[in-house]
């Protein structure tokens, strides 16, 4: 699948998988400059991020030049190249959750998104004992408000943390109210507009996943070890 992405070169048709690798480069390079490095090659980034030194250039390359040949990156400017390609330090995020459980909660309290400039405005929820606290100092309001606190805080990003069932009906609701990009994390695919971007994150896939490479490497490793004891009794 590709995704219509726009950055400061331009319009591009970019794959998500490309923009999934660009956040890891993004990540590894926050932590190269806070521990002071100044600069690093395209084969010391692609060890860093488990990818192959020609795919980090193929990756960057899609985007311009940012380094020399036998001199590698800067990487403070990579840095804010790659942060402006996400749009960091042109806009700051406004966000927003529906959904006040156990997951809603989590989320509105993590602090990992804030650096990137994602912050949280408003929650929303059906719940009558939910309506009208803060979590995180972060109002809940009534979903029967979402329309009006989205467009009056100019909110970009809702967040889906409902369960599957009222899923659609929330991206539905969000869509009406304007909202530029939806983060779904409920156990259901949900249907918007063309030209609004819906990322979907569904944890029990990820450890479906992280299953099978489990078993995929130990099966590697009886594979490898059969082939060690045939060896040993051949000779």
């Amino acid at each position: 699948m590709r995704v219509l992405a726009v950055t400061k070169y331009g319009l591009e048709n970019i794959s998500r998988a490309t923009i999934s690798r660009m956040a890891t480069y993004l990540r590894c390079l926050t932590y190269l400059e806070q521990q002071g490095a100044s600069t690093l090659s395209s084969r010391e980034l692609a060890s860093l991020t488990g990818v192959s030194a020609e795919q980090v250039r193929q990756d960057l390359s899609v985007f311009g030049r940012f380094g020399k040949r036998g001199t590698g990156y800067d990487v403070v400017r990579l840095k804010t190249e790659v942060e402006a390609i996400f749009g960091r330090g042109v806009e700051r995020w406004k966000c927003c959750l529906v959904g006040v459980g156990s997951l809603g909660t989590a989320l509105i309290a993590s602090r990992m998104v804030q650096k990137w400039g994602f912050r949280y405005v408003a929650a929303f929820d059906t719940d009558p004992r939910k309506i009208g606290t803060h979590v995180e100092r972060i109002p809940v309001y009534s979903v029967d408000e979402l329309k009006t606190i989205v467009r009056r805080e100019h909110i970009a990003i809702g967040v889906i943390a409902v369960p599957a069932s009222g899923a659609r009906t929330v991206a539905r609701i969000l869509c009406e109210a304007g909202i530029r990009g939806i983060l779904n994390f409920a156990p259901q695919s949900v249907k918007v507009p063309e030209g609004v971007p819906v990322l979907s994150v569904d944890l029990s896939q990820e450890f479906l996943k992280l299953s099978f490479y489990i078993h995929s490497a130990e099966q590697r490793a009886r594979e490898e070890q059969a082939q060690i004891d045939a060896a040993s009794r051949s000779e």
